[in-house]
């Protein structure tokens, strides 16, 4: 009977993973001990680090009473203030040149400036919650909780650069349509009425991070927004919710309503935030952080170009007088190296345009020989404009707002021009380096073979200025504040484009500008003073001489104020100041 059983027990499984169970229990209550106290640990420590900032930045505001300060920020976060490990004040180093693991310092020894304490660093410790993996005794994984934060009363000011609001005229209402309007792909209608309200108004900073962030579903920090890329249509919006007027919001909306959602716009190179890049988005519009304002005809330019639209108006920018064409062929922009809006403290807050390189094309009746040239070329290589933030000076009064006084370093741009055969690649974007060695001649005339022209020539660089230009009383420039833009500032050397085209004409003139050949030869005659060199380059230089202060610098004009750009010159704001405000750094 017993056997006949053994071949019944040996099928039965029942019972089989209770051994299991027992062999391997331990180490699933372990493993899930484990887990739990590992998120136990790192919910833990992130309300640790959330409370020790709040705690950093109550000291920063009074460094004289930091400790005391501290304590009382987390006794309100339901911290015992025992937890505090320490609280040293020092200096904050507003210097990019300095790794931002070292701005902190509390010996006063490598910061430049009054010596004054402004900022503070708070170290935070407390036990780590933690239930089955505290038997593991020193095994255990799991540490102790700490935090450490440093915060600082900064003083910043928020700068902006461009060619300046400028007399809004039908021409340059037109190029604003057709250049921005080839940029994006759609036809801008845009009034007279509309482009004035853009350049004469300013949007809220603060209030319109905040509003972009809701509509693009963003709900970390400054930084990671502007990390993004957006629709053009939405950063219009926001910046709609954000305008200081009723008509600029409307023409804000106008634009949205024309470009629809399908350019995008990455923000990465418009906007520098400096030390308000770590601060939540939607704080903007309860603290003085951010403040500022951005003039709302450059926001539409600048997003514009950080976009993917290429920038082709040659149709709708050429002119023809008395025979002769100008007409844009193409327009490159260089990497953008700085944001065109930053806010931030002195040393590490700057602006910049990018380079801007322009070819026309010259088409001209040469009476001389009954024909005509096609396209003389000339490139205009227009160099960034820069603006760094190299003084906030807020004085102890009440008045403080009205009396701060901020210092910008500005510089135009070096600006060039030529005739000749650029390299391929000059006009890709983002463009490449191009200096005078880099211009061959060009063929701009063949008569069957028998008589050809080629032209060569470098006018002199236009330098580019620099200085330091002062914004508040006694200033060359106000302080803007939101609803009330800033009074720009300029620096420049009054460079035309037509100045810049007049000297090549006597560069085309040197012996190896204008070289005239005869059945493949350089007759020495001809590639000297001879009539009819001489009478060729009568024939070119006349009309292009009379070209330049009628057509060229009108045109010219016109087209970089519809990009942001006055030739020669950099015109700045200060959107906004504020002294003393506490931000974690």
């Amino acid at each position: 009977m017993i056997a006949l059983r053994i071949p019944v027990l040996w099928r039965d499984r029942r019972g089989a993973v209770a051994p299991m169970i027992a062999a391997l229990g331990a180490a699933l209550v372990g493993a899930t001990g484990f887990a739990l106290d590992a998120g136990l640990y790192y919910t833990a420590s992130r309300e640790l680090r959330a409370a020790t900032e709040a705690a950093a930045l109550a000291a920063a505001m009074n460094p004289a009473d930091a400790s005391a300060r501290a304590g009382e920020a987390l006794s309100r976060n339901g911290y015992d203030p025992a937890i505090l490990r320490s609280v040293v004040v020092g200096r904050y180093c507003p210097d990019a040149a300095t790794p931002a693991d070292q701005r902190f310092d509390a010996t006063f020894a490598r910061c430049p400036g009054d010596g004054r304490t402004n900022a503070v660093r708070v170290q935070t410790e407390m036990p780590s919650r933690q239930f089955l993996t505290r038997v593991l005794g020193s095994a255990n994984p799991i540490p102790e909780l700490a935090a450490t934060a440093t915060a600082a009363r900064i003083d910043e000011a928020g700068v902006g650069i461009t060619s300046g609001i400028l007399t809004v005229t039908n021409a340059l209402v037109n190029s604003v349509n057709d250049l921005l309007g080839a940029i994006l792909g759609v036809q801008l209608q845009l009034s007279t009425a509309d482009v004035e309200a853009l350049m004469a108004s300013d949007v809220d900073a603060g209030r319109f991070f905040d509003a972009l962030a809701e509509r693009v579903g963003e709900s970390g920090t400054y930084a990671d927004l502007t990390a993004r890329t957006v629709s053009l249509h939405d950063l219009m919006l926001a910046a709609a919710s954000a305008a200081d007027r009723p008509d600029t919001a409307a023409a804000l909306t106008l634009v949205a309503g024309q470009v629809g959602t399908g350019y995008t716009v990455p923000l990465s190179g418009l906007f520098g935030l400096g030390v308000w890049k770590n601060m939540p988005v939607g704080e903007a519009a309860d603290q003085p952080a951010l403040r500022a304002g951005i003039n709302a005809y450059q926001l539409l330019a600048f997003a514009a170009q950080s976009g993917g639209g290429s920038i082709d108006a040659s149709d709708a920018l050429s002119r023809v007088v008395s025979g002769t064409t100008v007409r844009i062929s193409a327009i490159a922009s260089g990497p953008v190296d700085r944001p065109r809006f930053s806010f931030g403290p002195a040393g590490e807050t700057s602006a910049g345009t990018s380079a801007l390189r322009i070819k026309l094309d010259l088409g001209l009746d040469l009476s001389i020989l009954g024909i005509g040239v096609d396209a003389v070329p000339v490139l205009i290589d227009v160099a960034a404009a820069r603006a760094e933030v190299s003084g906030i000076d807020c004085p102890d009064t009440a008045e403080q707002a009205r009396d701060t006084r901020v210092s910008i370093l500005a510089s135009s741009g070096l600006v060039n021009a030529y005739i000749g055969q650029a390299p391929a690649n000059a006009m890709t974007r983002p463009m490449p380096p191009l200096s005078a060695s880099d211009i061959a001649p060009a063929r701009i005339l063949s008569v069957l073979g028998i008589i050809t022209v080629d032209a060569r020539a470098v006018a002199q660089p236009v330098m580019g200025n620099s200085g330091t230009l002062v914004f508040g009383p006694g200033g060359q420039g106000s302080i803007g504040r939101p609803g009330v833009p800033g009074t720009a500032a300029s620096i420049g050397n009054g460079s035309q484009a037509g100045t810049l085209i007049s000297s090549l004409v006597g560069s085309l003139a040197a012996s190896n500008g204008l070289q005239v050949n005869v059945i493949g030869l350089c007759i020495a005659p001809l590639c000297s003073a001879s009539a009819i060199r001489s009478q060729l380059l009568s024939a070119i230089t006349a009309p292009v001489t009379g070209l330049v202060g009628n057509v060229v610098d009108p045109l010219l004009d016109n087209l970089l104020a519809a990009l942001g750009i006055q030739l020669g010159h950099a015109t700045l704001w200060v959107t906004g100041a504020r002294c003393g405000v506490p931000v974690l750094v």
